[in-house]
């Protein structure tokens, strides 16, 4: 890689990402982020160099489960748990993913239930 390239990875919406507008694209489409890693190790990404270093596939979750005791469990993916672009959950654990930081798998009911942002009761008529 030369000085001053640095692979980077894009996060194209596939519904309106390619769309060919591109005030429409800008919304739903996040990046370039740059990443590290490589083919061969545990970050496995993979990018062209006789192109742009543009990311052609990327790690979209890791994890790491602790088997003996699963409330030790850590996680993170590329971008957020909600698919409304205006949405703080849109592209939230992006940051984290990039560092290679993690986020608290939940086991437990309890735990689920006390950082739940809010609860959705349906109720039959």
């Amino acid at each position: 890689m030369e000085v001053g390239q640095h692979a980077h990875s894009h996060f194209v919406n596939l519904t309106l990402g390619k769309s060919g507008i591109s005030l429409i694209e800008n919304l739903f489409n996040r990046g370039p982020y740059q990443v590290s890693g490589g083919s061969g190790i545990v970050n496995s990404t993979s990018w062209t160099a006789n192109h742009d270093y543009t990311s052609v596939w990327v790690p979209s979750e890791r994890e790491i489960v602790d088997l003996s005791n699963l409330n030790n469990s850590i996680t993170v993916h590329t971008t957020g748990q909600s698919g409304h672009a205006y949405h703080t959950h849109y592209d939230d654990m992006t940051p984290l993913w990039v560092e290679g930081k993690y986020y608290p798998m939940l086991w437990d009911q309890k735990d689920v239930v006390s950082q739940a942002e809010g609860h959705l009761v349906l109720t039959p008529k």
